[in-house]
């Protein structure tokens, strides 16, 4: 079991009839989830492999529809049997599953986010824009599948906002191993303490002032590659293995968000 179970709760296989996500063991849909299922199937696409998406189910399917899981998986040929979901014209919506290919994207997501959270919390907003900006920038550059995925979500009664970037690219050591990672492991410690594949000055920075500024405000990151994934906060480190490996790179922080805010917030 690694250090973030619900990732284990996701059985992607590759079968005789291509590549399935399993999602049976999943009972509460966090945007980790969504954003795992958008990258999985564009990996797929990308591989030139039938795709599918299983048991998910009653409520949860009706959620992932609305996020608009469904839509990015139609995009991608893959099979799944969630609803229809009425398309709803906003296009700064920021909890729905949406795709970030450019620089462009990447800043607008990350103002988004800002803009909704710093009339609550100033230091809040100013993490997840870092965040968003810092972590969206790296999947626009070593993504190579074209682009990445984000979503994000608070809940009514819990108090905290989450958000998850993925991409379905090379993964870490793919990017670092040129650079001397010898695993995944090795690879997103050496990313999260500012290594570079440049090696040019100023590069690599993103993920150390990500969890700087996440940890600053009480929260937590987790970042899962290949077959390894590490949660990080301002107190340390824990490292597992995946029991299934990740084809990329995927990313989650988790603020603090008042349970009085969340009406304010809305969806996020």
């Amino acid at each position: 079991m690694s250090v973030d179970p619900r990732l284990d709760r996701l059985r992607l296989l590759d079968t005789g009839d291509g590549r399935v996500l399993d999602m049976a063991g999943v009972t509460w849909l966090d945007p980790v989830h969504l954003v795992f299922a958008a990258a999985a199937a564009q990996r797929a696409a990308a591989d030139d492999v039938p795709f599918a998406l299983i048991n998910l189910d009653g409520e949860l399917a009706g959620y992932a529809a609305r996020m608009r899981l469904g839509a990015v998986l139609d995009n991608y040929g893959a099979r799944h049997q969630l609803p229809s979901a009425r398309e709803r014209d906003r296009r700064d919506s920021l909890h729905e599953v949406q795709a970030i290919a450019s620089g462009q994207d990447v800043r607008r997501m990350a103002e988004l986010i800002f803009d909704r959270v710093a009339p609550l919390d100033q230091a809040t907003a100013s993490a997840l824009h870092t965040s968003v900006a810092e972590v969206g920038a790296n999947v626009c550059e070593h993504s190579r599948v074209g682009s990445g995925f984000i979503a994000a979500q608070t809940v009514e009664g819990q108090d905290r906002l989450r958000f998850a970037i993925a991409d379905a690219g090379v993964g870490m050591l793919g990017t670092l191993g040129p650079v001397g990672a010898s695993d995944a492991q090795t690879a997103i410690a050496m990313a999260l303490s500012g290594a570079s594949s440049t090696g040019l000055a100023g590069h690599g920075k993103g993920l150390p002032s990500t969890l700087d500024a996440v940890s600053g405000v009480g929260g937590r990151i987790v970042l899962a590659s290949g077959d390894a994934v590490t949660n990080a906060t301002r107190s340390g480190r824990t490292h597992a293995s995946l029991t299934r490996p990740f084809p990329g790179t995927l990313f989650e922080a988790q603020v603090p968000a008042a349970r009085a805010r969340h009406r304010a917030l809305g969806s996020v």
